[in-house]
C-alpha cells in the first residue's frame, strides 16, 4: 500500500462512507475503489470496515486504529513535500478560500484581486457558499481559510479566527418610504412592514430572526432571497425594507436608495478563519499576512 491508498482510505472515511461519492472526490471508478478496499483487506487479512447488506456503515476496531495511523502517516507525507517544496524556493501552489457572496462582493474582491495579480504563481480557488456550510467544510479541513461571520459556533480548539472588518447592519429602503424621515430606527418601527431579507443558509438571517422574536416583529409581508444584489434593488423600486451590513453602500451606489441605523444594531464582525495546525506551509503563511496586513491597512 503507498500513499495514494492511504488517501483513498481517508477519502472513503469523509464521504460518510459512500463509496460513489469517494470515487468522485478521487476521479476514479466505483469499483476500482471496491476493489482496492477487498484487496487490501484479504492480502492483510484484516477487516477495516464494518458492513451491512454488503454496504459499509463504519469503521471496525481496527479499522479506527488504522486510521488514526493514516493520518499521521499523509500529514507526515504532506509536511515533507512542503518542506522539500520550500527549500527549493518555491512561492507557488494552490490555496481554498471559502467565501459568503455576500462577504465576497463587499468585502473581499480588491484582496483577492491584488493576490492574484501580485502573485501568479499563486492559484486562488474561491468556494461561493453560505457561512453554515463553509463552517462545516472548514472544521474537516477542506479549506485553507474560512471567511466567516461572529459568532462561527466552532470551537477555539479547533480553528483560529481573526477579526478583519467590523461594521453595523443597516436598513434600506427607497428615499420615499415613511421611514426616511427618522434618522435612527428602532427594531420596532419593523412591525408591519413588508420585509426582504437574507434566505436561512444565511447567518444574518438568524441575527435578524433572532432580533424580531426579541422585540416580538410582525411583518406585514416577508421575501427571501440568497441575493444582496436583488434585495437592494427590491427596496429599491418598491415598499420593500431589506437590512444588510451597511458597507454594501461602497458598492452599490443609487440616489433612490436610503440608509438608516438601529439604535439597539447587530454588528457584522467578518473573521479570517483557518484550522489550527502544529505546523502551517509558507504558502499558507505568507496567503495569511496578506490578507490580515491588506485590512489592516484599511483601518
Amino acid at each position: 500500500m503507498d500513499i495514494r491508498h492511504f488517501q483513498y482510505f481517508v477519502a472513503i472515511i469523509k464521504a460518510d462512507f459512500n463509496l460513489s461519492l469517494a470515487a468522485k472526490r478521487l476521479y476514479i471508478s466505483q469499483p476500482a475503489l471496491s476493489q482496492f478496499i477487498k484487496s487490501f483487506e484479504e492480502s492483510e487479512k484484516v477487516e477495516l470496515f464494518e458492513r451491512y447488506k454488503g454496504r459499509l456503515q463504519g469503521l471496525t476496531p481496527t479499522g479506527e486504529l488504522f486510521y488514526e495511523q493514516v493520518q499521521k502517516l499523509i500529514t507526515q507525507y504532506n509536511d515533507m513535500l512542503t518542506a522539500i517544496r520550500e527549500d527549493a524556493g518555491q512561492l507557488k501552489g494552490k490555496v481554498r478560500i471559502g467565501i459568503p457572496p455576500l462577504i465576497l462582493g463587499v468585502v473581499f474582491s480588491s484582496v483577492i484581486a491584488d493576490l492574484i495579480i501580485n502573485h501568479p504563481n499563486i492559484e486562488v480557488e474561491i468556494i461561493e457558499k453560505g457561512a453554515y456550510e463553509l463552517s462545516q467544510m472548514c472544521m474537516v479541513d477542506e479549506l485553507d481559510f474560512a471567511i466567516l461571520l461572529d459568532p462561527t459556533n466552532i470551537s477555539s480548539t479547533i480553528i483560529d479566527e481573526h477579526l478583519i472588518q467590523q461594521s453595523e447592519l443597516s436598513v434600506f429602503f427607497n428615499h420615499e418610504h415613511p421611514l426616511a424621515q427618522k434618522q435612527t430606527l428602532t427594531w420596532s418601527d419593523l412591525n408591519d412592514q413588508m420585509l426582504a431579507i437574507f434566505e436561512p443558509s444565511f447567518m444574518i438571517h438568524h441575527k435578524l430572526m433572532k432580533k424580531f422574536s426579541e422585540y416580538n416583529i410582525q411583518p406585514q409581508k416577508y421575501t427571501m432571497s440568497a441575493s444582496w444584489d436583488f434585495l437592494l434593488l427590491l427596496a429599491t423600486n418598491s415598499k420593500f425594507i431589506t437590512i444588510l451590513p451597511s458597507p454594501i453602500l461602497d458598492i452599490y451606489s443609487n440616489q433612490n436608495i436610503v440608509e438608516r441605523r438601529f439604535d439597539d444594531p447587530i454588528y457584522w464582525k467578518v473573521l479570517l478563519c483557518h484550522t489550527k495546525k502544529q505546523r502551517y506551509s509558507r504558502l499558507h503563511q505568507f496567503v495569511f499576512n496578506y490578507i490580515l496586513s491588506h485590512f489592516e491597512d484599511k483601518k
